[in-house]
């Protein structure tokens, strides 16, 4: 069986109102997503983290 690795690549992603920190912030699903995607530009606006 052959997997393939090919990320998804975007010239920016924006990211807000993660909430990590939160009970409902699912962190695993933002994980996945950074692993599965590549990009020249990341920003992270809004609520990232809540304590």
């Amino acid at each position: 069986m052959q997997t393939t690795d090919a990320k998804s690549r975007y010239r920016t992603i924006f990211l807000s109102d993660v909430h990590l920190g939160t009970r409902g912030s699912r962190s695993d699903f933002l994980l996945n997503f950074l692993r599965r995607t590549e990009c020249d530009q990341l920003y992270l606006v809004g609520d990232i983290i809540d304590g």
